[in-house]
């Protein structure tokens, strides 16, 4: 089962790998501690894709806030690269969940800041096993109880 605090997670430890830079609270507002990132996570829809399987759609906003605010183009364009190369290849989410991503949209603000936007859809199972487990012996159990008291 993946959950939407699973997709963040694994969101932000990509980014930070792939950078080497500090995901900031974004709760936090300015002044930001430059470089580093704030990361946005909008559940943009959620419901049943099957009996068993959840269908989950997240939208991302990723905001890189440059070294420094006047003169940032070169380290902007080497962020831009480093993001968009490391999503080339399958996303992996959690152990044998994997995305493709690929449509990366950047745009450049103004003040040194970089914003990447991304969605993606899974579809994950919502019933976790170990749940359906437990089920069947507390069902067995109930079973063997209902007998004994039929003797």
């Amino acid at each position: 089962m993946i959950t939407l605090k699973d997709i963040f997670k694994a969101v932000c430890k990509h980014i930070s790998a792939v950078t080497e830079l500090p995901i900031v609270d974004s709760d936090i507002e300015e002044p930001v501690k430059r470089p580093s990132f704030k990361i946005f996570m909008d559940t943009v829809k959620t419901g049943f894709y099957s009996s068993s399987l959840r269908q989950i759609k997240v939208y991302f906003d990723i905001y890189f806030y440059a070294s420094d605010r006047k003169h940032s183009k070169s380290q902007i364009m080497d962020i831009e690269d480093k993001i968009a190369f490391s999503f080339l290849e399958p996303f992996e989410i959690k152990e044998n969940c994997f995305v493709y991503i690929d449509d990366l949209e950047f745009e450049k603000v103004k003040d040194g800041i970089l914003n990447c936007g991304f969605e993606f859809e899974i579809a994950t199972e919502f019933i976790d096993e170990s749940d359906i487990e437990a089920m069947e012996e507390l069902e067995i159990k109930e079973e063997l109880k209902w007998r004994q008291n039929q003797l």
